[in-house]
This record gives structure tokens, sequence and C-alpha cells, in this order.
């Protein structure tokens, strides 16, 4: 080649070296007014801004760095925000023959409200039918293979004063989504994800996963939860009425959820520490009825679904204390079962799964040593257990606020017992309670010395009554108090049957009863 020629050759690469260095200098602004345009255009109720682009025509990748993305009816605060969004060609799926993209994100940080939770479940058009897979597409045009998020930080607050749900530090892989390899595989694509949840627990899931089976995607994954605190969650429980201070939960499990197979194993789960209040009031009463009908709807739904396996095999609560509030009544009260240990195994909703068992020890009032018992078989047409409860020396004046509550009295001393043992089966009921009172004491002249007349005389009638009925050689009153016939409503779930069996016992055979020994005498 001539001189002239190769010069005019050299200078012609130049020239397009310097034009294409030109066009990728300036094509930055416009991809990035038409990434965002093209994205917004396409999800409904959600803004997203991209502070700068970076397109790299070599490799044909493209980097978004402050990304922003907000509710338009609640912009405050952002939904995401994301540090680093890295878009390229998924080079070894080429190799079969598929042009996918890899998505790497930085950084992500997501804060939701319950607000914008509540919005979002109240829209009519659904999450999926949003427009977020075509809105990413027109952003960077291959389909997702590989999506990477590294230390991403989420939140959700269910009030403004409320300490957050946190997990941080989380970290998710995916790999081939689109099944480029594997295609004959249930589950092609590998999944993992860790991370760190309220502050000091931490969360593993690794599996697989079929993104792309219909109607819905597949997962199989196997599941650890370690020491997780339970403090955080109490905004959330509160709104069922149960107050959750304290205690750790750790669990393991495996989780499939397909077209095909639905089923969740808790091989174990352990809680440690934990405080637990139901509490119940007046205004509750209404929140409290819709809550036990759709756990009744939800109940039969599942009780030996066709297609949903939910197992747990062994379950632990260690050192805890369980109470229930009751603010309707004057004076208000709380009664609860302390040092509470229990064991539940084999816990199923498939009667093919076979018999559950569960055993709870505690002390009743932080006195009464108790010690409850039963066996459980998913149910069928009707609730069907047998339970055995014994609760030995409980301290009387510890019920004082329910004696005040239920009967107007009060006791100074005295021991409190109750056993039973109880059998439902195809939708009746078969059994005994039989509570017990010794050297119970009603009436003190130092203690109700600021107490109205009539209330005093109306005690010492309690406790004359109580030391007339009394056993002489062993200071005991006992009733025993047959319990058998047809359940009032077999289409109860079994949880709903014991709580109306707790509640009965105590409230119509034992405060009722003592009530009853009391006017007899």
């Amino acid at each position: 080649m001539s001189s002239p020629a190769l010069r005019r050759t050299i200078g012609a690469i130049i020239v397009f070296c310097v034009v294409v260095g030109l066009v990728v200098a300036f094509i930055d602004e416009p991809l990035r007014r038409y990434a965002e345009r093209a994205f917004n255009q396409r999800v409904d109720g959600y803004t997203l801004t991209i502070e700068t682009l970076h397109f790299h025509p070599i490799g044909l990748s493209v980097d978004f760095e402050n990304v922003r993305l907000v509710q338009r009816e609640h912009p405050d605060p952002p939904i995401a925000f994301i540090e680093r969004w890295h878009a390229g060609i998924h080079w070894r799926a080429l190799l079969h023959g598929s042009l996918v993209s890899d998505h790497r994100i930085e950084r992500p940080v997501m804060r939701i409200t319950r607000t914008q939770a509540k919005a979002e479940a109240g829209d009519d058009t659904p999450l999926e039918d949003r427009g977020w897979q075509d809105a990413v597409l027109a952003v960077y045009p291959f389909k997702v293979d590989v999506l990477t998020i590294s230390n991403a930080d989420i939140s959700y607050r269910d009030s403004p004063r409320s300490k957050p749900l946190h997990v941080d530090y989380l970290n998710v892989r995916a790999d081939n989504i689109r099944n480029v390899q594997f295609r004959d595989r249930t589950y092609p694509s590998h999944l993992h994800l860790d991370g760190r949840a309220f502050d000091s627990g931490r969360i593993t899931m690794d599996g697989a996963a079929n993104f792309l089976s219909e109607p819905y995607l597949g997962l199989n994954v196997e599941a650890i939860l370690d020491r997780i605190p339970l403090d955080d969650l109490t905004p959330v429980t509160g709104r069922a009425n149960v107050q959750l201070t304290h205690g750790l939960l750790s669990t393991k499990g495996h989780i499939e959820y397909s077209p095909l197979i639905k089923q969740a194993v808790l091989r174990d789960l352990l809680l440690e520490g934990v405080h637990v209040d139901y509490v119940h009031s007046a205004y509750t009463k209404e929140a409290e009825k819709r809550i036990g009908e759709a756990t009744v709807r939800t109940a039969e739904k599942l009780s030996n679904h066709a297609e949903w396996l939910l197992r747990i095999d062994h379950a632990k609560i260690l050192n805890s204390e369980i109470g229930f509030v009751n603010e309707a009544t004057t004076p208000r009260y709380r009664v609860f079962l302390s040092d509470a240990n229990i064991g539940l195994d084999n816990f199923s909703n498939q009667l093919t799964e076979g018999t559950a068992y569960v055993k709870v020890t505690g002390k009743f009032m932080g006195s009464g040593l108790t010690l409850f018992s039963g066996t459980f078989r998913p149910e069928t047409d009707s609730p069907d257990f047998n339970l055995q409860v014994r609760m030995v020396k409980t301290k009387m004046q510890s019920l004082n606020d329910v004696l005040r509550a239920y009967g107007d009295f009060d006791v100074v001393s005295g021991v409190f017992s109750f056993f039973t043992e109880l059998t439902v089966k195809n939708g009746a009921i078969d059994g005994y309670v039989k509570p017990l009172f010794k050297d119970v004491d009603v009436y003190d002249t130092e203690q109700d010395r600021d107490k109205r007349l009539a209330q005093k005389i109306y005690e010492g009638i309690v406790g004359g009554a109580m030391t007339m009925l009394e056993n002489r050689p062993r200071h005991e009153v006992a009733t025993l108090a047959d319990v058998s016939g047809p359940l009032t409503n077999p289409k109860m779930s079994t949880w709903q049957v014991i709580a109306k069996l707790i509640q009965n016992a105590f409230f119509r055979a034992i405060l009722p009863g003592l009530k009853k020994e009391v006017e007899e005498g």
C-alpha cells in the first residue's frame, strides 16, 4: 500500500474512532433519559429516576448509578435506592445459543412502610401485571439469566413510632433463570440467599428454582433461620392482640412450592426465652371474631388438603412465659404459665402423617406445677384429640384479680389444684374436670381493713362456707364434674375447641363452682 493510501486508511480509522468516541461520550445522557422514560411508561404506580448511566460498547454493557424508585401515591420514603446496577451480556450462555443478560445489583436499599404496603395490596392491578418485566427489558433489551444482589439492606416499618423489621448484609444469586442449561430438570436454576435478620440473627436459603414454570415459578429450597430475635415483631403481632417480647427463633426446614407439589416441612423449630401475652378487651371483640372465623376457614382449607403438606417434625419452646390478659373485666387480670417448656412432634395437616404429640410443663401463675400432654390427629370432619392436664398447688392469692372479676371476693391464703382428662372424637367429648381447693382463707381483718362493710360480710360468708365444706382431715374442698356429650359446634378447629374447653373448665367449673359451694353453705 502506497504511503498516501496508508495515510488515508489511518486517517479514516482515526476519524472513525473519534466519531465513536464522541458518540459514546455523548450517548450516555440520551440513553439515561430514554431508559427512565421507557421504564416509567411500562410500570403503573411507580417512578424510576437514574442519576447516571454509562454505556460500554465493548461488551455491550450498561452501568446505572444512584437509581431511585418511588411509589407515586406515597413517595416518601423511596421504595428502593440502588447504588450501582450493572447489566451486560451473559457470554457463557452464548455457548448454548442464547442471547441473555447478566445483572449485578450492588448495595440496594429498600424502605417499605405499612402505608405503602397497604396501597400496593389494595391496588386492583396484580403485582405481576404491573409491567415490571417489560420495564426491565426496556432498560436493557436482553432477558435476565443471571441475577446477583450483594449487600442489600431491606426494612419494613409498621408505624412511624415502631422499630422497623430489618434484614441487611443480604446476598442473593440466581442463575440459569431462562433455563438456558439443564432444560430437562424440574428445577434447572440454582438459588442462594444469605443475610442478617433483625440485627443479630442469620437467614440462609439454598436450593433450586424454575422461574419459567407456569402458571407460577417453582422453588425447592433448604432454609435455615438462626437465633432470630422476636422483639421486633411486636408491632406486627400487636395487630392480632398478641404482645410478643423477648425470645429467639431458630429453625431448619425444607420448602418445595411449584405447580406440581406444595410442601413445607420444619425438621427442627426452637423458640427460647419467649414472653408472649394474648390481650383481650371489649374493643377487640369484633376483631377477634373475624380472626377466629378466618382461622377456621384456613384450618378447613388446609386439613388433609389434596396438594399441601405442612409438617413440623420436632418443635420446642424453652424457658418461656405464656399469658392471657383480659382487659374487659373489672379489675383486669392476667393468667400465665411461667418457666414453660413445650415439645411438639409430628404435627401435620395430613391424616396419613399420623398422630402428633405435645407435652407442656411449667408453673401456673408462677407456682402451680403444671403438666399438659396430648395427642392430636389431623382433622377429618371434626377435631380428634386426647389431652390430660395436672396443675398442682397454685397459690390462690395469685388468682385474686380473677376472683374479684368473676366472684367479687379475694383470698388471703390457700392452694388450688386442677386435674382433667378429655377425649374429643367424632363430634363428641368425653372426660372429667376436677378442681381442688386446700387451706383457703377468704377473710382477713388486716388485709380487708379498707373494704366496704358489705364486701367484708360477703367474704366472711365465703370463708365460712369453705370451712364448712372442706374435708376436715385434709382441709380440702374438691368437686368432680363429668364432661360428656356432643360438641356444640363440630366444625370448630382443634385449637378453638381446646380454648373453649379451657374457658369452660376455668370460668364455668372452677370459679362458679367455688361460688356455688359458698351459696350452698
